[in-house]
């Protein structure tokens, strides 16, 4: 079996040989079709952006103080839970509404859409998640990557440095208006209690909203810290032509092999006789 496939492939070759002009042909136009579809490809630049999470003892410090109220938190509904905001940061740079967020904010749906029918910001949020970034978690390092892919360069830094000055406004947003109708709540409660233990664990509670609230109000990258700008690229990521050009040449060069097989067969078929 071996010297019969071993027979094949050098009956093969020279039949390739024989015909190389042929194959050398439809290899170099498989070539050259390569290269006019390389040359004519929109070129894609890749820009990326690489944050690290906030974490302050001072955010939060109001969590530990939130036995002392038994269940006056969970009744007025008051999250005062450290865990739940950085929960919150983790998940916001993944999340559709951030991406909504910034498609909206920034009017892309024309942009992102080009001249395809359905121009809508839905449309333009799915092509966006699907085509133009996505995001590396390192939670070894404690670090998130995120890359934007554009055919302009200087479009797809700025994007990437924008979406996540956009992630950190938002929480930031979130974080004041939660601050202050938890600080509005406690001072109502306070009015209506006369329990110096429970006026002391108010106070407390007022306290650390109240850093919250200035933290929130004085830190622009308040849930993330940008360790590593993005800049734009001067080399693009797609397409890459010379192997675009050789991919070519070589599918050619098959193609060219398998019609010199076959042109050798049909000639070797014998003829049926006619009478």
């Amino acid at each position: 079996m071996e010297k019969d496939s071993e027979i094949n492939f050098v009956a093969l070759f020279w039949i390739v040989w024989d015909q190389k002009f042929l194959v050398l042909a439809v290899s170099l136009l498989g070539g050259v079709i390569a290269a006019i579809l390389a040359l004519k490809a929109v070129p894609v630049f890749r820009a990326h952006v690489t944050v690290t999470e906030v974490h302050d003892s001072g955010m939060g410090n109001a969590a530990g103080f939130m036995g002392q109220l038994g269940g006056l938190a969970s009744i007025a509904g008051l999250d005062l839970n450290s865990n739940g905001q950085e929960a919150e940061r983790s998940a916001i740079l993944a999340s559709r509404g951030l991406v909504d967020a910034f498609v909206k904010r920034y009017k892309l749906a024309p942009v992102i859409n080009g001249n395809s029918p359905l121009n809508s910001d839905w449309f333009a949020v799915e092509r966006f998640r699907k085509d133009v970034y996505e995001l590396h978690e390192d939670k070894l390092k404690g670090t998130t990557t995120l890359t934007f892919y554009w055919t302009d360069p200087v479009i797809a830094a700025r994007w990437a440095n924008d979406f996540i000055g956009l992630a950190n406004e938002i929480l930031r947003n979130r974080a004041t208006d939660e601050s202050t109708r938890n600080i509005e709540y406690l001072n109502k409660q306070l009015a209506h209690t006369n329990a110096v233990e429970i006026q002391q664990a108010i106070y407390r509670l007022i306290e650390g909203e109240t850093k919250s609230l200035m933290l929130a109000h004085g830190r622009l990258e308040y849930a993330f810290t940008i360790v590593d700008p993005a800049v734009a690229p001067q080399v693009r990521f797609s397409p890459r032509r010379t192997l675009m050009v050789l991919s070519g040449l070589f599918i050619g060069g098959f193609l060219g092999s398998v019609v010199a097989w076959a042109r050798k067969a049909i000639r070797r078929r014998p003829s049926i006789p006619t009478n």
